[in-house]
């Protein structure tokens, strides 16, 4: 994340714009999407108020900003999940893992999502920014897509149920978000949620899943934890060490 403090030097407009976007994430890390402003985040920066409403003209706008810098980290992340070398179903493994590792370093654009996808934001958020963010996302869910689309056609995904390519990534990344966002540390301990881990719940899960869609091998021919603990190792161990540094051990 860009400081905020006020430097002298000329800003290049990337950086200036993602000055902008960690400013508005800060606030609404902090605040809560509600007390989200134009003039709380230009009060927050080196620059001038035309300067931040040449970049996003509205808290909408701003926004989706702060969407498609989400997205980047996705795609980064998946581009590299979809590197493990073995079959479709640990490469769905991995990208999931992935996942998961972004909502714990990046939480407070994981919570984002709800804000940013709400008719509010869609309803005053400018057409090129609303089109900025979809080309984004049609970027990530592409590296799934491909994916799923190579698992049917080799006959790793048998797919009994006719989903379309859509409905399958929509139902993994519903379970995925749901098991994260209900067994976050910031939610207050019910029974529903007592003695549940997050990740053993949401290998299980996964599990659950991909078996149900007839992904092999299955969870009980094959040694899935085992490629859990290899992929962390070989693809994401320098996240794991930010995650063990913050004092959290992620246990597979």
């Amino acid at each position: 994340m860009i400081s905020l403090k006020k430097v002298k030097q000329k800003i290049c407009p990337t950086a200036r714009k993602e000055m902008i976007v960690d400013a508005a994430l800060e606030i609404m890390a902090a605040q809560g999407v509600a007390a989200l402003t134009m003039d709380k985040v230009i009060a927050k920066l080196p620059c001038s108020k035309g300067t931040v409403y040449n970049n996003f003209s509205c808290k909408e706008d701003l926004l989706m900003g702060i969407g498609d810098k989400a997205v980047k980290i996705l795609i980064s992340f998946f581009k590299r999940a979809i590197k493990f070398e073995g079959s479709t179903r640990e490469k769905v493994l991995s990208i999931h893992l992935s996942y998961l590792i972004y909502a714990i370093l990046y939480n407070d654009l994981f919570q984002s999502v709800i804000a940013i996808k709400s008719p509010t934001v869609y309803n005053k958020a400018s057409a090129e920014k609303i089109q900025e963010h979809e080309q984004l996302e049609l970027k990530l869910m592409t590296i799934f897509n491909v994916l799923i689309t190579t698992a049917i056609e080799n006959g790793d995904l048998k797919n009994n149920n006719n989903l379309t390519n859509q409905q399958i990534s929509f139902s993994l990344w519903a379970m995925n978000f749901g098991t994260i966002a209900l067994l976050g540390e910031d939610l207050a301990i019910c029974d529903g949620r007592r003695g549940l881990e997050v990740e053993r719940e949401y290998f299980n899960h996964n599990n659950i899943l991909l078996d149900g869609l007839g992904w092999t091998p299955l969870n009980a021919d094959f040694d899935y934890r085992q490629s859990a603990r290899k992929i962390l190792s070989q693809l994401f161990s320098q996240e794991m060490t930010l995650i063990a540094q913050s004092g959290r051990v992620l246990m597979f």
